[in-house]
């Protein structure tokens, strides 16, 4: 079973670790940890990146956070798998260094986040379990995943493949209610569920929102009230914004004088 731990900082050689995120920022601040983890084990560090707007931030979080290993960071165009009659395989960039680097090496490519839809789950998913299969290796690495992104009626059949394809994982600490109540569905599958978040996926359960009765190591399934709920909760911090100003004021005085830092922020009350 995948084991959580508390930082990307923290997986080891040879894993194969996933990231969740809720936000741009935080995928920053897991590459960052990310790449302090590679300066700690003595090894090289590749991140490849599409997008100009990530490669800033991934700049300003690893300049706080490493800044010996800013030069990991490439900017090249996407996507960072490409299709080949046998499914999707990492592009010449990313397998160069890895053969270059026999001893082992960190390495990320942030595509998924973009390429994942609705469409391309199901390759995406094959991908994770072929790459998984290479096992064992000496490189570092990590898969980041935007929470955003996941089709919620796929998310049950998304999150019991890849916690079996990853050794590793980081969840998001996001305060979004959506973002923390999507990643509950991990908790079954995963060696070492933090009790904040047990205690939250026992109260989903008993409110109809989420099924967790299933074989050891499998993910949770949502229910038709929890795919409902998650939708209405994904569509929350777009409702927000276009509150007038001191309404939304309102709102978040008593939202945080309510926030318990340990647990998702979603409504207890049906």
């Amino acid at each position: 079973m995948m084991e959580l731990v508390s930082s990307p900082a923290e997986f080891p050689p040879g894993s194969h670790s996933i990231g969740f995120y809720g936000s741009r920022p935080e995928a920053a601040h897991n590459i960052a940890s990310f790449l302090r983890g590679a300066h700690d084990h003595h090894q090289d560090a590749i991140v490849l990146t599409a997008d100009d707007d990530m490669m800033s931030l991934y700049r300003e979080a690893v300049q706080r956070e490493v800044p010996q290993l800013l030069n990991s960071l490439h900017r090249i165009p996407g996507p960072h798998i490409r299709s080949t009659a046998d499914g999707f395989r990492p592009v010449d960039d990313a397998m160069d260094f890895a053969q270059a680097h026999p001893g082992g090496a960190s390495m990320c490519g942030d595509t998924i986040p973009d390429l994942l839809s609705r469409q391309t789950l199901p390759n995406v998913l094959v991908y994770e379990d072929w790459f998984d299969s290479l096992r064992p290796f000496y490189h570092r690495g990590l898969c980041p995943y935007d929470l955003n992104n996941f089709p919620v009626d796929r998310a049950s059949e998304a999150f019991t493949r890849l916690t079996k394809a990853h050794t590793h994982g980081v969840l998001s600490r996001d305060p979004e209610p959506s973002t923390q109540f999507l990643q509950l569905l991990v908790l079954p599958a995963v060696e070492n569920p933090p009790e904040a978040h047990l205690g939250w996926l026992a109260r989903a359960v008993d409110r109809g929102f989420i099924d967790d009765d299933q074989d050891e190591g499998q993910a949770a399934n949502l229910t038709p009230r929890g795919e409902v709920f998650a939708r209405a909760l994904r569509g929350m911090p777009t409702f927000a914004r276009k509150l007038p100003r001191t309404g939304r004021d309102r709102e978040t005085r008593v939202v945080r004088g309510q926030e318990d830092p340990r647990s998702p922020r979603f409504s207890s009350e049906e």
